[in-house]
């Protein structure tokens, strides 16, 4: 996955624990009844639950993968690293005020106003702070791998949901209320949510699974798929394209988002076709824990995505979309992310810990820095609570709802839990602790060389 001697990204796990806890609070509100199926989604705490999920979870997650991973698709090093710590105290604190901007909103306070604007900025200056950063890095290094394209994608829909996200806190905030800017805002909010949900996050992950699950699988590199990258292209530059002509034109505005819409099916068969080739022509004969648990998320992506599109086409209700809209963020999104952070967060943890010690003495293996069993199990429980809640949503029930919410955040919290037990190394023999080692920091890598315990004589 990585060479042996490169360096570590000092910051990734911290963005990993942050994006944890945002994704648990989230689902803690969905199992205490914060958002149940019979309220609207523009409700503020459902907002409180998207937004934690898509920029505290969902965003951070990447942002900390592609520290790491950024330099790996290019083969170039990552441009001011040092501001990666600032970008991740701005996003948080950022969140924090937006989450309690919406809380405000439904006490009508009058501190929401400036509350949001407060959020909207210092989310807008991190977010773009640390895009700029890997927007240089994956420029610079675009021709290395077809990788890096579809994360410039991601990034380009990054930049555009970030601006659509500012104008509506800042029309929220009663800043600008004139009844046209007010009717941008809520027909743009779909376009908002495809530029974040689709563009920024399901392209970064093409991107970033692009390279390294071939190399998970020991397989041949996934090939430059025309169909992929052109329906990839349009589908941003189309998104891009309504929320601009809907200023002028909402006709038009429409037809270039159904458009998108009636693209993202291609490319997701496109991306599936990659996939089904890289695990088919795979030398590992055993899939391990990430590959065989990334499959449910794939199957999700698959079922979810042609789904939506129709709904979307049809003018389907409320509910199956936003049934249809869990399914995506939940089974595909975010189990394809716990799935991999079972795989990423013990190597990081095994390079810092016994590299420097391979070939000196005997080293500990990556499978003995996770239980299997457990992990098995709690992945398991996930996806089935994800399942269930996608439908309870479309049956408009409560109660399995918040049944299934609360099994989706007891596995989480206990996946969470192994994550942890993996990065302290708490399986690892006392035997394989023994001097020279060091134990690494819990939070950050301790020497981003790679080499946590120095020289291992």
């Amino acid at each position: 996955m990585i060479p042996m001697g490169t360096s570590l990204s000092r910051w990734t796990m911290s963005y990993f624990a942050a994006a944890l806890f945002f994704l648990l609070f989230a689902e803690c509100l969905l199992a205490i009844g914060g958002w149940v199926p019979s309220l609207d989604v523009t409700e503020p705490d459902a907002l409180i639950v998207v937004h934690s999920t898509a920029i505290g979870w969902l965003g951070l997650l990447m942002i900390g993968a592609l520290l790491q991973f950024g330099p790996v698709l290019t083969g170039l090093s990552l441009p001011a690293e040092n501001l990666s710590l600032a970008a991740l105290g701005g996003i948080v604190m950022g969140l924090v005020l937006l989450i309690s901007g919406f809380r405000s909103i439904e006490a009508g306070s009058e501190a929401a106003g400036p509350v949001m604007i407060a959020a909207a900025s210092i989310l807008a200056i991190s977010i773009l702070s640390i895009a700029s950063i890997f927007l240089s890095l994956l420029w610079r290094g675009r021709r290395a791998h077809e990788a890096s394209r579809f994360v410039l994608l991601g990034i380009a829909s990054l930049a555009a949901a970030v601006a659509l996200g500012s104008l509506f806190a800042i029309v929220v905030s009663g800043v600008a209320g004139s009844p046209s800017v007010v009717s941008y805002v809520v027909s743009a909010a779909p376009l908002h949510a495809g530029l974040g949900l689709v563009g920024w996050m399901t392209f970064g992950a093409i991107g970033v699974t692009y390279k390294l699950l071939p190399m998970f699988l020991l397989s041949n590199d996934m090939k430059q798929s025309v169909m992929l990258r052109a329906s990839g292209s349009a589908i941003v530059v189309l998104l891009i394209s309504a929320a601009v002509a809907l200023v002028f034109d909402t006709d038009i505005a429409g037809k270039l988002a159904l458009l998108a819409d009636l693209l993202l099916p291609i490319a997701t068969a496109a991306y599936l076709a990659e996939l089904f080739r890289a695990y088919r022509s795979r030398r590992r004969r055993t899939l391990e824990l990430n590959t065989y648990w990334s499959l449910p998320a794939f199957v999700l992506l698959g079922i979810s995505v042609p789904l939506l599109s129709c709904a979307i086409l049809f003018h389907a209700g409320q509910q199956t979309i936003v049934a249809l809209s869990y399914l995506f963020v939940f089974g595909w999104l975010s189990g394809l992310g716990l799935a991999q952070l079972l795989k990423i967060v013990p190597f990081l943890t095994w390079i810092e810990a016994f590299g420097p010690l391979l070939g000196r003495r005997p080293t500990p293996r990556l499978t003995d820095l996770v239980d299997t069993f457990r992990s098995n199990i709690w992945l398991g429980a996930f996806y089935a609570a994800v399942i269930f809640a996608a439908a309870a949503i479309f049956l408009e029930s409560d109660h399995i709802f918040r049944m299934a919410a609360f099994v989706q955040a007891l596995s989480t919290a206990a996946l969470i839990v192994e994550l942890a037990l993996s990065r302290g190394l708490v399986g690892v023999d006392a035997e394989a602790k023994q001097f020279p080692f060091k134990h690494p920091a819990f939070f950050f890598a301790g020497n981003h060389r790679g080499d946590a315990n120095g020289s291992a004589s």
